[in-house]
């Protein structure tokens, strides 16, 4: 009786041992489950990983190559070109736009003003006479303010060299002898001939000479006497003019 004691006593305690490394088993196996799942989702995270730097270096190796093919260097050549080109165009332009403000507002680039006048008799002057002042009445030009159409005399504001350019026209059968004052010096003269049967004798000259400040020119005609004296034609068909201008 003791021994069949004994080894049923044996047998739960086997039985229980077993039972428990069954259990422990079964832990041990739903563990490695887990784990191999979590294994192939990391794995499958690594594969896209890869894949989006792989995608991500062709794109970058692409893109560097189409910008090496637009900046070949004939290209180079071709923009840097076009950039001459513009920076030409953009400087004409400029200086055209300056050049038109420097029209318009009467100045040079030294901000100096510029200094030039043309006048016209608007009528014929009939028998002027000897050491008569001309006054060209019609004023086409006058930057500066040198020229005054009451007195027929330009006034230098400033000194310098200075371009005077003079026209007068006369009557068949007379003469109209005129000189360039300076103050009271003669500085240049030209004479309308025309003793013969010319119509309208004309005649033009230049004088450069350099002036002083507030210097007073005018146009008169001769103080000789035994010079004829006729009429100083001027109309819309030819015209007795008056110009002057600074270098």
């Amino acid at each position: 009786m003791v021994v069949v004691f004994v080894f049923f006593t044996i047998c739960c305690i086997n039985f229980d041992s077993v039972s428990c490394s069954d259990d422990r088993i079964s832990r041990l196996e739903k563990l490695v489950e887990a784990q191999n799942i979590k294994i192939d989702r990391l794995e499958n995270k690594l594969l896209s990983c890869k894949a989006c730097i792989d995608i991500q270096r062709s794109n970058n190796t692409s893109s560097l190559l189409s910008h090496q093919t637009l900046t070949s260097p004939n290209d180079n050549n071709q923009e840097a070109e076009k950039d001459k080109v513009d920076v030409s165009n953009n400087r004409l332009l400029k200086d055209l736009d300056r050049n038109r403000r420097l029209l318009l507002s009467g100045t040079n680039g030294d901000s100096l003003p510029i200094i030039a006048f043309h006048a016209y008799l608007s009528k014929t002057e009939i028998d002027p006479g000897h050491h008569h002042t001309i006054i060209f009445d019609s004023v086409l030009a006058n930057s500066g303010n040198g020229y005054s159409n009451n007195t027929g005399a330009f006034t230098a504001p400033l000194g310098g060299m200075y371009v005077f350019a003079f026209t007068v026209v006369g009557y068949t059968g007379t003469r109209m002898p005129v000189q360039l004052v300076v103050n009271n010096n003669i500085v240049g003269a030209t004479a309308g001939d025309s003793l013969s049967s010319t119509l309208y004798p004309s005649s033009s000259t230049v004088v450069v000479i350099h002036l002083n400040q507030n210097d007073a020119c005018f146009l008169r005609t001769t103080t000789t006497t035994g010079w004829n004296v006729g009429n100083l034609y001027s109309s819309d068909w030819s015209r007795s003019s008056f110009s002057a201008w600074k270098l």
